[in-house]
């Protein structure tokens, strides 16, 4: 008995021994892959990151203007180059990466578990799923090893949002030929309505739609009406003097907006919305701008005309174009020099055309003599 007890309790002391080694191995596997699990992760996370020309901690604001100033670039309805297929797969790529960084709950699933995560989810499942994430775990302990990721569902913080954001102003800006064509900062002054300090939204369900049951004709109706006094009166509102520097790029068109985010007027039941300056293009004396060509009329006199001249042409950047022709030049005919045009907003180094429409100013009269010298020359 005692043989065999002693054999026993050295057989129970190895199984442990092995238990504790195999946990011990199990454990260290799990650390390697739990490592290896957040460095997919991240490395994944770039890619969309980089789709938008934003770091990893751009704020929401940093993300609209990276989505705005790309989707102006890549648009098929916008883009210039030749190549509109490969245009059509960037544009794609950035609506994408904006749709999943613009939404904080994608935006945590996808910086933790990359694309996958975010299959995952969209089929019904929890992030992490397949032979990543959430499954790892329930190979080394069984149903997760009591471990929980819950990243909700819905869209309510952003509904909420977009419900309570007021309305953008949008402000016509007057910029000259000359900036548009060398580029500006402009500062603008404003005072606007803004929330005081960091005031947050006072509590109420009911988002503004208060339910009322009538009775019409013997029927049980539900009524909804937008005038919640709680929600009318969710913030506290200040006047706040403003300066913003407006950046006009290099060919700039006429239209083009530029936004700054959350800079509009707030009110005490709305968040303050965007602020939109939209280019208008001055007038300019000799210049007119058609898409990156500029043309202008040039008058000239009737010998000019018949014997070719030589002209200076003072640039938008102040530059002196010399135009020289030595032949003849019909009335109303266009010479077209090339690259003297606006630059290009894709591409600044690159220009259009400049487009000289000649006007012949004839003489009023001219004296006998004149005539018969014309008449022999002719």
């Amino acid at each position: 008995m005692n043989s065999f007890s002693t054999g026993g309790g050295n057989f129970h002391h190895q199984t442990m021994t092995t238990s504790r080694r195999s946990s011990s191995i199990r454990f260290s596997l799990l650390l390697v892959l739990c490592c290896c699990i957040l460095f997919i992760g991240s490395c994944l996370a770039a890619d969309l990151y980089e789709t938008l020309h934003v770091p990893k901690n751009a704020a929401q604001d940093q993300i609209k203007r990276a989505f705005k100033k790309l989707t102006m670039k890549y648009h098929p309805d916008r883009y210039k180059g030749d190549d509109k297929a490969d245009a059509q797969k960037k544009y794609a790529q950035i609506s994408h990466a904006y749709e999943v960084l613009s939404d904080e709950k994608k935006r945590q699933v996808y910086d933790r578990y990359g694309e996958e995560g975010l299959k995952q989810q969209e089929r019904g499942g929890h992030p992490g799923g397949g032979m990543g994430g959430m499954d790892i775990f329930s190979e080394f302990f069984g149903g997760g090893g009591g471990f929980h990721f819950n990243f909700g569902g819905g869209n309510d913080g952003q509904e909420e949002e977009d419900e309570f954001k007021g309305q953008d102003l949008r402000i016509p800006l007057e910029v000259t030929l000359e900036n548009l064509y060398n580029g500006r900062l402009m500062n603008f002054k404003r005072v606007r309505t803004a929330h005081e300090g960091n005031s947050q939204p006072k509590k109420c369900e009911c988002r503004n739609k208060v339910i009322r049951m009538m009775v019409i004709n013997g029927v049980m109706k539900r009524m909804t009406e937008n005038n919640c006094e709680e929600c009318k009166n969710r913030f506290d509102v200040v006047q706040k003097a403003t300066a913003l520097t407006i950046q006009i790029d290099r060919g700039m068109r006429d239209g083009e907006e530029i936004i700054f985010y959350g800079e509009g007027d707030a009110t005490r039941s709305h968040r303050s919305g965007d602020l939109i300056f939209i280019v208008k293009t001055k007038e300019h004396s000799t210049f007119t701008r058609v898409g990156d060509d500029l043309k202008m009329k040039m008058d000239i006199s009737l010998k000019e005309s018949l014997t070719g001249l030589t002209k200076i042409i003072k640039h938008l950047d102040d530059r002196n174009l010399q135009i020289k022709i030595d032949n003849v030049i019909k009335p109303n005919s266009i010479r077209v020099v090339k690259g003297e045009g606006m630059p290009r907003k894709e591409n600044p180094a690159q220009r259009g055309d400049l487009h000289i429409e000649f006007n012949v100013i004839f003489p009023t009269s001219l004296t006998t003599a004149q005539q018969d010298e014309l008449k022999k020359i002719l």
